[in-house]
């Protein structure tokens, strides 16, 4: 039997685990402090912004209805919260590259793409 999670900050720790991210890790997704996540999942803590619930539902690949009010369906354990992290932490570094850097980068993705 599973057990039904009825509050924000419980929904928010439940994607969290099922997606097998620590809070330092999602909060490094996030660009926020661990402590800020730890204040999401207590009851008494303050809730994320929009901006953070769009950005946690897709790292943690959950829709962000449900963690809002916990309509849709509850989220599976799933390998792919680490690779939305990854893809995620990619992005946000690329950010600070150069444009040459990043013509390259891709080549050299779209190459390894053949053998794989």
């Amino acid at each position: 039997m599973e057990l039904e999670a009825q509050t924000l900050a419980e929904r928010i720790r439940m994607a969290r685990i099922r997606s097998g991210l620590s809070q330092t890790e999602l909060a490094q997704a996030l660009n926020v402090n661990r402590s800020t996540v730890g204040h999401w999942e207590r009851e008494q803590g303050f809730s994320p912004t929009v901006e953070h619930m769009t950005m946690m539902s897709d790292v943690m690949n959950v829709s962000v209805s449900w963690l809002l009010q916990g309509t849709d369906e509850a989220p599976k354990p799933d390998a792919s919260g680490a690779r939305a992290l990854l893809e995620l932490k990619m992005i946000t570094l690329s950010r600070h590259f150069p444009v040459s850097y990043l013509t390259s980068l891709v080549a050299l993705m779209e190459n390894a793409e053949r053998y794989l």
